[in-house]
């Protein structure tokens, strides 16, 4: 492990710089927690750190930890504040450093009615189509991305499907044909 992530000790400025920011490990990978009105200092810190200079975003991806009760009986167990959490999701930051082969883990909560986080994308042009994806799945907001629409689903499409609350048997309006004049049966 101690040879591929950077650990609590190789990031004391880190530290210095984020003081909330918590440390902890978990299946023998170093985690970094901080606070979701943090991102645009730390993607800063991490772009231009002297000696471990993140010049890679590997992947962000989302976790939604609203309750399984809510998403199995909406209406019957009274938790309906989960929905409205400001911790109720968790955005999963992946970096890798390709001067010195060491990767790094940050994750951030957001919630609320409508989650809104900065993006990542003027500092690394590869989170365009990955904030994509977390919108169109999660309806995660990234304020500042250029071009945030629909990439895995067609635009009529209602709801965000690996939300907890999105309803299985949901049924989603018809569209028209693309192509009419194709026989499309």
């Amino acid at each position: 492990m101690n040879k591929y992530w950077l650990l609590q000790q190789d990031l004391n400025d880190f530290f210095q710089a984020f003081p909330e920011a918590e440390y902890y490990e978990q299946f023998d990978q170093p985690n970094i927690r901080i606070p979701v009105d943090q991102l645009t200092k730390m993607f800063d810190f991490f772009k231009k750190h002297p000696q471990y200079p993140m010049d890679m975003l590997l992947d962000i991806t989302a976790v939604d930890y609203l309750s399984g009760d809510y998403a199995e009986k909406p209406n019957l167990t009274g938790r309906e504040e989960d929905l409205y959490s400001p911790t109720r999701f968790d955005l999963v930051y992946h970096f890798y450093s390709t001067d010195t082969n060491r990767r790094v883990r940050v994750i951030t909560s957001c919630g609320g009615e409508k989650p809104v986080v900065e993006s990542s994308y003027p500092w690394w042009q590869a989170a365009h189509f990955i904030e994509r994806e977390i919108w169109d799945m999660f309806g995660i907001q990234f304020k500042g991305h250029p071009d945030l629409r629909r990439v895995l689903l067609y635009p009529e499409f209602e709801g965000f499907p690996l939300r907890k609350d999105y309803p299985l048997m949901g049924e989603q309006p018809r569209i028209k044909l693309r192509n009419p004049e194709q026989d499309n049966d």
